[in-house]
């Protein structure tokens, strides 16, 4: 059901799945038409409360300036954060879904780099999103189900520091921990290197993904049919871009292709 449809901004509202869809149809000419569009954003997800978001950012290219980014988070993003009706998974992830298509630059630009406490995902396209918000939260690399964990958001204190109530069986709660903080550690890597990320090209990002499942110059040439000097310096230039020193360094960003 639509429930706003400007000549920008198109936003959705599943009832079912209690799921806010907010696509950009085109971009807005000037910072003053973004915030007004967002307003309206805000206003909506007020009053519906969804327990589920997805921005479809992939044909958006307009940059908010940098005090606009910052109104965006104070203004926009932190009433919704701190109302706590978008849920928390149980893999530490928010139910807010961003759907950036290949150009991961896309993630600093305004609402797509939230900075409150919400920890989002990002996907590259909307099927993905669909279907991760809609599954049983999993996580790739733990295959521990965690059927009996619950995590309920219980707001912000007065120091702005995030609440909330944790209940685990006894016998996973030390693997639930040890779960949290990857992926805690794993989202404060991925913020604290999205800007060296996105100055890769998409050949360069598609190398990087060969390399970090293990495969070789002459496997990843075969496989993105060009030759193995040309994946030389892919290599050579995504180790510049990244400043990588070793195998393990290649392995960090491996969360950027979740």
């Amino acid at each position: 059901m639509k429930v706003y449809n400007s000549s920008h901004l198109l936003i959705k509202y599943e009832k079912e799945n209690s799921r806010l869809i907010s696509t950009w149809k085109s971009n807005p000419p000037n910072n003053v038409v973004y915030k007004a569009e967002l307003l309206e954003y805000l206003k909506i997800s007020l009053e519906i409360k969804p327990c589920q978001m997805i921005w479809i950012l992939d044909k958006k290219t307009f940059k908010p300036n940098i005090s606009t980014k910052k109104w965006v988070d104070e203004v926009i993003l932190n009433p919704i954060f701190k109302s706590g009706f978008v849920k928390r998974r149980a893999d530490g992830y928010d139910q807010l879904a961003f759907v950036i298509g290949q150009d991961v630059s896309v993630l600093i630009q305004g609402i797509e780099s939230p900075y409150t406490g919400f920890n989002p995902k990002y996907f590259a396209n909307e099927r993905e999103a669909y279907s991760w918000l809609s599954k049983e939260s999993k996580v790739k690399d733990n295959k521990i189900a965690h059927q009996n964990l619950d995590i309920t958001f219980k707001g912000v204190d007065d120091d702005g520091k995030i609440v909330f109530e944790l209940k685990e069986h006894p016998s996973e709660f030390s693997n639930t921990i040890t779960l949290l903080k990857n992926l805690i550690k794993e989202n404060h890597f991925m913020k604290n290197n999205i800007f060296k990320f996105s100055y890769l090209t998409k050949r360069e990002q598609e190398t990087l993904k060969f390399i970090i499942n293990g495969n070789g110059n002459t496997q990843i040439a075969e496989k993105m049919g060009v030759s193995p000097n040309t994946i030389r310096t892919h290599r050579n230039r995504i180790c510049q871009k990244l400043e990588i020193s070793n195998f393990s360094n290649f392995l960090q960003y491996k969360c950027f292709f979740n």
